[in-house]
């Protein structure tokens, strides 16, 4: 906490030039427990306000771990939950600061972060309130009444006028909570702040790419940064210069006008000068705003970082789904996980079931020992164990992720033994132990006795929609339920294989790989997919995937088309296509993007039996992964190419 002592202005020395005026700040950040240190406590109910991390204090209501708007994650928010049974009647939770001292000052406004849903359920509605005493506490005045976020994804941040109370010597700020008697969602505050604002203030809050793994540009390839700006004064601004240098190079400049900032408004600006790198390697890039008598220069200042990369491959997301058919709250991960084919996105999807009939025990375990994931749950590349309340947005973020490498892949089914073979080709140059995992998933599985019906927490509707679970009984039996995505399989081991990449890889160069896998007979060959993790071991992040194009089925007929490949592939302008003919045949080739739209069609031709190549242009095609199809009268083939240009 910090206090105002006297008129004692908080200077931060970043530009020779003084920082605003904080009369009252509060964090949360430096309470030793989970009580309110030195604020105010009245409540009727089970548990009062509590400060401390997201996950301990609000892990039933916030999306923990998710893109927030202000310091909360790691640092602490005050919280009062009322998500659970344990919080029945929360008819008047109440807390309020110590003492403001205002004589001297004038011109003040309160700022606070909120997260709050203003829940409607079986005809109660929660109440949220800010108010405010100038006498120690003893009445209020409702200063707020709290609506609910814009964005359940974010906290919101709200100001408020205090010039009604210059000069008051004993201000007091309470945050007053109700559930009007049934079972809400509660309410989440961060940051409380009283603040004499400047006339002029800009400041820079962050420029793009704030993500290291969204810091990845081709090299020599431009990229514009966008800078998110924050007008903290008090008059409105229509004109500003945005700046950025990248090491110690020349300043760029750009003169952003005819905008209408409103004082603490927030807003994005892309500088039109574009940014690049021209060899591998990170880069150190300085951005500020420029703003004619601004008079605080502290905060106008923001660093990020490019990093150079051969080429940006083809990122496919590895989504690792938690469940099992014991736990009723597995349906949402299920649902989610087959929503993600709906989405403009390349993503191995693979669920793993734990205690079931369905589980591959090493890998539930594996899975559960790497961050202690209990069921349910979502891995994305094993980096980040996600909040299914935050999924969709997570999801558009990390499908733009860095892939650091290139997977092509080819194989076959022979008589249940599954033998896939393919490449690596870094955009990066890689340094360590990297692994190779080959995953066999299978859809369509249905369960088997009563032992194993599907709990279902949904049932009825009274949690919502939920892709039709809503609809089905508590529990789902088994022989009616159907299962996608199932990890049958991880061969040899889910940290992956060792041996089969060098230590030390470089950019551009092609790695060969081949990895084989024994199917079980009981399992639906036609409906199994093969998919290769390539592993960072010292993490057990999964750099970039890929899966094979069709499923295992065995072939009930041997095919004239045989033993197709792509080289090199990836590619650049062109790519060698070879088949093997078991006799003279028609062929038309074309290729489509991941989307189905056709961009490339060569009629067909007569091919001779025994092997055959052909040229294939690609430099009108655009970076990305396509599919090449083969077709002959008695057989099709669909190989997987990706395309990047140097």
């Amino acid at each position: 906490m910090i206090k105002r002592f006297t008129l004692l202005l908080l200077l931060i020395l970043s530009f020779g030039a003084k920082a605003q005026l904080i009369v009252y700040r509060e964090n949360f950040d430096d309470m030793p427990g989970y009580t309110l240190s030195g604020w105010h406590y009245e409540f009727t109910g089970m548990v009062p306000w509590q400060a401390g991390l997201p996950a301990l204090v609000g892990g039933c209501m916030l999306p923990v771990g998710g893109p927030m708007s202000v310091d909360v994650g790691t640092n602490k928010v005050a919280c009062i939950p009322d998500c659970g049974a344990w919080n029945p009647n929360d008819s008047n939770v109440f807390s309020y600061t110590t003492r403001i001292n205002m004589t001297g000052i004038t011109g003040a406004w309160l700022k606070y972060d909120s997260y709050y849903e203003h829940n409607i359920n079986a005809g109660d509605t929660e109440r949220a309130t800010v108010e405010i005493s100038t006498d120690t506490g003893q009445t209020w005045t409702v200063l707020q009444e709290v609506p609910a976020n814009s964005s359940l994804s974010n906290f919101q941040t709200y100001y408020f006028d205090l010039s009604a109370y210059n000069n008051v010597p004993d201000l007091r700020i309470g945050f007053r909570y109700s559930d009007g008697g049934g079972w809400m969602m509660g309410w989440a505050i961060d940051n409380v702040t009283v603040f004499v604002p400047a006339k002029k203030d800009l400041s820079l809050l962050a420029v793009t790419p704030t993500d290291t793994l969204l810091s990845y540009v081709k090299t020599g390839y431009g990229i514009n940064h966008t800078a998110t700006v924050y007008n903290a004064g008090l008059d409105t601004i229509h004109s500003f210069v945005l700046n950025y240098q990248q090491g110690s190079g020349p300043v760029k400049s750009d003169t952003i006008t005819g905008v209408t900032l409103l004082p603490f408004s927030t807003n994005d600006f892309t500088h039109t000068v574009p940014d690049s790198v021209f060899l591998q390697g990170t880069f150190k890039v300085t951005m500020w705003v420029s703003l004619d008598s601004d008079e605080y220069r502290y905060n106008d200042t923001a660093v990020t970082y490019l990093r150079g990369a051969g080429f940006i491959p083809v990122k496919e997301l590895a989504i690792e789904s938690g469940e099992g058919t014991w736990n009723g709250w597995s349906p949402r991960s299920a649902t989610l996980l087959s929503s993600v084919p709906g989405h403009d996105i390349n993503a191995c999807l693979i669920s793993v079931h734990d205690h079931d009939i369905m589980s591959d025990t090493v890998y539930a375990d594996f899975l559960y020992n790497l961050h202690w994931n209990y069921v349910p749950y979502m891995l994305f590349d094993r980096r980040t164990k996600v909040p299914f309340d935050s999924f969709e947005v997570y999801l558009q973020t990390q499908k733009k992720y860095f892939g650091f490498a290139s997977i092509s892949l080819h194989g076959s089914n022979d008589r249940g033994v599954v033998e896939v073979d393919g490449t690596i080709v870094p955009a990066v140059d890689l340094h360590g132990d990297f692994r190779l995992a080959l995953v066999v998933t299978e859809d369509g599985v249905t369960g088997t006795t009563s032992d194993y019906d599907q709990v279902n927490n949904y049932a009825g509707g009274l949690l919502g929609t939920m892709g039709g679970y809503e609809s089905l009984p508590n529990p789902v039996p088994a022989a009616t339920m159907t299962y996608n995505y199932v990890a049958r399989q991880v061969t040899p081991a889910p940290g992956g294989a060792t041996g089969l990449l060098p230590t030390n890889m470089a950019t551009d160069s092609i790695y060969s790989f081949s990895l084989t896998s024994i199917l079980n007979p009981a399992w639906h060959a036609e409906k199994l997919r093969a998919i290769v993790l390539l592993i960072r071991q010292r993490d057990s992040t999964v750099l970039n995937c890929s899966q094979l194009p069709f499923y295992l089925e065995t072939p009930k007929i041997v095919l004239p088309l045989q033993d197709a490949g792509l080289y090199p592939n990836p590619a650049n302008d062109v790519v060698t296509l070879f088949f093997t003919l078991a006799h003279k045949e028609n062929v038309s080739v074309d290729v489509t993007d991941l989307s189905g739209k056709m961009v490339y069609r060569q009629p067909p031709n007569e091919y001779n039996e025994g092997r055959n190549a052909i040229s294939l242009p690609l430099s009108k095609m655009a970076p990305g992964l396509y599919i090449v199809n083969l077709a002959a009268p008695d057989g099709n083939k669909s190989l997987k190419l990706e395309v990047f240009h140097r």
